[in-house]
């Protein structure tokens, strides 16, 4: 098999999470204004269930099997590969029917301790099978990634973009078009129905994306003589050494969410019986919301609008993290330092020239870009537009994190990464019992930010120590932060004080490509030459 490189690996993922965050951003978009903040609190409840089981049963797994398989790979062992592959199978199809039980279970305590109201019980017992076709589809995405063929797992990210898409949106519409509910959903709001709907149709796009990776795996590589020996048991001890320190390490990254689902809602609950007219003000909440659905409004708004936007940078760039690790794994199993250290320096600029100007763009136009995507929600781009701009510093922490966690993960340290995050945790907990009260949904921003912070500094020591070869990245940084300073200062004047006379959606548009001219041209002006050196180490 023709290996790819970093670089055409990476762009490969890169298209493919960028068509599926396009069709996921159509999704979304959308679904937030059918649904509006309640409805979304609700379809982010199901949420908060579901990540910390991705993590603990998905995350790790393909890590896991990639680094596995690009092991043997480095030998030409492809034999081997499919060994560890169909241990892998049947491993996680128990782990994943497992996770989707426990699911199933815990569905009623989670969504009463956590949203403390049954109305988002439907969209929790939605999402469980997704926990099952999430697993089987982590086995095929790591195999290939191990023996650098990223195209199964760029593709079927896109047909599972496209699926969610279609079936989420059009279950949901059916829902809140329908004359009466279904019997089984008696006793629940149009609201809480609507957002099971949706949550069925994430879980059947799952489903859809497995059946996508098989489509890729039905012809099977061989080659004799496999070098990896022992018995199943052995194999599966090898995958598990990696698996659960990765898994618990995206555990603790998922946990901010789940920190954010429990305290956040317990706080504004709590804060509405002190002071209703206090919080109605502070959290910048319209004053015709229902006082018993003031905290779902919120955090729906804050969850569905403002950590949606977050979150489309990092899944993006998520992708050189992702491109990185297999040709890391196999440097460094060669014993290679010095060409791991330059993997990690092309993915941190990689990284950076993306996510910095990115977050510097977010944090000036935070209410243009609410209202350019959810025109028909003013209520919750209230209470959402301050959460947003205060998550721009963490955007740049939470991108550069993910590749330097790969990296580790790639030199044989994932256990560095738990503990890592393990610290950005209690950040993360501490600021928002701090912060929440005096800030409400800007403090959890605040909050998280300062979390990602502490991580990714945490991680470069730890990155540099490990690789004992300089990174030699600080001249690209201070390139990059000075560009992205002034692509923020040249969109802001073009949105605030040139266009403002515009039809809002044009005004936007053209700040955003105004800004993004200026920091091209400041970018290789100042950094031209070390650019076509960075592209050229990918050829």
């Amino acid at each position: 098999m023709k290996k790819q490189t970093f670089l055409k690996g990476s762009l490969i993922l890169g298209i493919s999470a960028l068509t599926a965050k396009l069709l996921g951003a159509l999704f979304k978009i959308p679904l937030t204004n059918l649904l509006g903040g309640t409805g979304m609190g609700y379809f982010s409840c199901a949420y908060g269930l579901f990540l910390p089981l991705y993590a603990v049963f998905v995350t790790g797994l393909s890590t896991a099997v990639a680094r596995s398989v690009a092991a043997c790979a480095a030998s030409g062992d492809i034999s081997g590969a499919l060994r560890i592959r169909s241990v892998a199978r049947r491993l996680f199809l128990v782990g994943g029917l497992a996770g989707t039980v426990f699911a199933l279970l815990t569905a009623r305590i989670f969504t009463l301790y956590t949203a403390e109201s049954m109305e988002a019980y439907p969209a929790v017992l939605a999402i469980a099978p997704a926990v099952l076709f999430s697993c089987l589809t982590a086995v095929e995405r790591g195999y290939h990634e191990g023996l650098c063929n990223m195209y199964p797992t760029a593709v079927s990210q896109a047909i599972e973009a496209l699926c969610k898409l279609l079936c989420g949106l059009w279950l949901c519409h059916l829902i809140l078009e329908s004359p009466e509910l279904p019997s089984f959903l008696s006793g629940i709001s149009r609201e809480g129905a609507a957002a099971a709907a949706a949550v069925l149709g994430v879980t059947l796009s799952t489903a859809a994306g497995w059946l996508c990776t098989l489509f890729f795996s039905r012809k099977r590589q061989c080659s004799v003589n496999s070098k990896v020996s022992g018995s199943s048991w052995k194999i599966v001890r090898m995958l598990l050494s990696v698996l659960i320190p990765v898994a618990l390490g995206s555990l603790v990254t998922n946990l901010t969410s789940l920190i954010d689902l429990v305290t956040v809602m317990r706080c504004f609950n709590n804060l509405i019986t002190e002071n209703t007219a206090a919080f109605y003000e502070g959290a910048s909440l319209a004053p015709d919301i229902p006082t018993e659905e003031a905290a779902a409004f919120v955090y729906g708004s804050y969850m569905g609008l403002s950590v949606t936007v977050f979150n489309l940078v990092p899944s993006l760039t998520n992708m050189f993290a992702k491109g990185v690790l297999p040709c890391t794994a196999q440097a460094w199993a060669r014993g290679d330092r010095k060409e791991a250290a330059g993997y990690a320096a092309q993915v941190l600029i990689l990284t950076g020239i993306a996510a910095i100007p990115a977050a510097g763009g977010i944090f000036v136009l935070s209410r243009g870009i609410l209202e350019f995507l959810y025109a028909e929600r003013p209520a919750e781009i209230a209470a959402a537009c301050s959460g947003l701009q205060y998550l721009a510093a963490g955007l740049i922490f939470l991108c550069l994190s993910f590749p330097v966690f790969s990296l580790l993960q790639a030199i044989g340290r994932a256990d560095l990464p738990v503990k890592i995050m393990a610290a950005g945790v209690a950040v993360k907990f501490l600021g928002n019992l701090l912060l929440i009260p005096l800030l409400y949904t800007a403090g959890a921003a605040v909050s998280t930010s300062l979390c990602y912070g502490v991580i990714l500094i945490l991680a470069l020591i730890f990155l540099r120590r490990e690789l004992k070869e300089p990174l030699a990245v600080g001249k690209a940084f201070l390139c990059m932060l000075y560009a992205s300073a002034m692509c923020a200062a040249a969109a802001w004047l073009c949105y605030s004080r040139v266009l403002p006379h515009l039809p809002q959606r044009m005004s936007l548009l053209a700040a955003v490509a105004c800004g993004g001219a200026v920091y091209v041209l400041i970018l290789w002006l100042s950094m031209g030459k070390d650019l076509r050196r960075l592209l050229g180490k990918g050829k």
